[in-house]
């Protein structure tokens, strides 16, 4: 009787890989996207919004997307669910689901350019006195 080393499967290794790229890329999308908002505060009399449509932060973003949607498709694959079904139900998860966070992201930006941190503060925002008084009535 011989033994028989475990080997990882195909899939186990892919769904890893691609979610250690996924994190690193997002961990990239942040401190670059941390950068730029450090930037606009430096620059703050001169630079009305914060630049983060800049072709670095949207190759990171598009990376993040492609790595996180080929992880839920390879994540989907495992329940025999048959790869293409797996990955156009991934796409049609992770995409739209990317797309959303991009415009809230440059919605937060905004207001975070317009009002400073204070603006994007929800405990400080549900305390101001003007809403406390709304709220009474």
């Amino acid at each position: 009787m011989s033994v028989v080393p475990p080997v990882l499967p195909a899939i186990s290794a892919a769904i890893m890989i691609t979610c250690f790229f996924a994190i690193a890329f997002g961990f990239i999308f942040k401190d670059m996207l941390e950068y730029q908002v450090a930037l606009w505060n430096i620059k703050r009399q001169t630079q009305a919004t914060i630049n983060y449509k800049n072709p670095s932060l949207i190759v990171a973003y598009l990376a993040l997307t492609v790595f996180m949607t080929l992880f839920v498709g390879e994540c989907l694959s495992v329940f025999q669910l048959g790869y293409l079904f797996a990955s156009i139900l991934a796409v049609v998860v992770v995409i739209p689901t990317a797309l959303l966070v991009w415009v809230q992201l440059g919605e937060m930006l905004k207001l975070l350019a317009i009002g400073g941190s204070k603006a994007i503060d929800i405990d400080s925002y549900l305390s101001m006195p003007e809403l406390e008084a709304k709220a009474k009535k």
